[in-house]
């Protein structure tokens, strides 16, 4: 009995559980990655919007601002 779980023993494979373990953790980081992309994806999305409307408003002053000083003469 000594000799053969000696000469099995000696192989080493890895078990059905270890397999799906190491599975179960790279899913688990691979949806952490996902959802921090995503929000940085949401966070640039809403900065876009919040820049373009901030030129926009820039604008608006600027249009006005001329109005005014078209009034007085130079």
């Amino acid at each position: 009995m000594r000799k053969i779980s000696k000469r099995f023993g000696s192989k080493h494979a890895y078990t059905l559980v270890e397999i799906v373990l190491v599975i179960g953790i790279i899913v688990i980081l691979a949806a952490t990655v996902f959802m921090g992309i995503t929000d940085l994806m949401n966070t640039a999305s809403n900065a876009d919007s919040a820049v373009t409307s901030g030129s926009d408003q820039l604008e608006s002053n600027i249009r006005n601002k001329e109005v005014q000083l078209s009034k007085y003469d130079f």
